[in-house]
């Protein structure tokens, strides 16, 4: 039997291998939910798939369209998955608000402190996306980066692409805000009337009594937060698909 060694291909494979593999470890999508060997498998499995020969290069060329390929894995795995930090954030407003916050431990998985809601929240919407399909988007999008930007790292920063992430940013607290809101709002009344005790039954501990009040009305309120987070998954599966295309329109050459 003989084997065939196509230099062009390896090339092509491992150029492939790196955006992919930048993209998963940016990607906290990816990163939080598949164990450490399926990221492996995924990277290398998609790698084989989406690689195409690259004609040969120096040394030096080749250092270069490695770097650019890892910056586009990392720029679409960071912008991609900035909305989707929105349940942490939503899920931490009322760990704070609720005084849950005191609980935090440290995620194994992403090295961050979070508490109850922050943690269960995350949790909960990876794996909605992943049992709405949200993975097969991700594939399809990182299947078109491969059509848009060629594999020999040239590619074209347009001005407003660092505008767009900004705006990410913003439309992700405001969502998150948004998720959170009627649990907030609930826990907001319980402070209210918390503070009118303390004023009209000022010998009454009101910061032992208040505490489990809160924790009780964050819990007798979030059931409210759980219904809106299909609709919230789905508006930001919508950003994730839109997001991939602004990015890569930002980078083609």
């Amino acid at each position: 039997m003989n084997i065939t060694f196509d230099a062009a291909w390896a090339v092509g494979l491992l150029l492939a291998t790196i955006r992919l593999a930048a993209f998963v470890i940016a990607s906290p999508i990816m990163s939080q939910l598949i164990p450490a060997a399926g990221r492996v498998a995924f990277v290398v499995s998609l790698g084989f798939f989406f690689a195409e020969p690259t004609p040969a290069l120096d040394f030096g060329s080749l250092v270069a369209a490695a770097f650019a390929n890892a910056f586009i894995g990392v720029l679409l795995g960071f912008a991609t998955g900035i909305i989707f930090h929105l349940f942490t954030v939503g899920g931490s407003l009322i760990d704070d608000f609720s005084g849950l916050r005191v609980g935090a431990i440290v995620d194994p998985v992403t090295g961050a402190s979070s508490a109850v809601f922050g943690r269960a929240f995350n949790m909960t919407a990876l794996v909605l996306f992943f049992v709405v399909g949200g993975h097969r988007l991700v594939i399809r999008g990182l299947g078109e980066t491969f059509e848009a930007v060629p594999l020999d790292g040239s590619l074209n920063l347009a001005a407003g692409l660092a505008d767009a992430v900004v705006a990410l940013v913003g439309r992700m607290l405001v969502a998150a805000m948004e998720l959170a809101m009627p649990a907030l709002a609930a826990l907001f009344v319980a402070e209210v009337v918390l503070g009118i005790a303390a004023r009209f039954a000022p010998q009454a501990n009101v910061f032992l009594l208040g505490l489990p009040a809160k924790i009780i009305t964050a819990l007798a309120s979030v059931w409210l937060v759980l219904l809106l987070m299909p609709e919230t998954l789905s508006g930001t599966i919508r950003i994730i698909e839109s997001t991939f295309g602004d990015v890569l329109a930002g980078l083609a050459p």
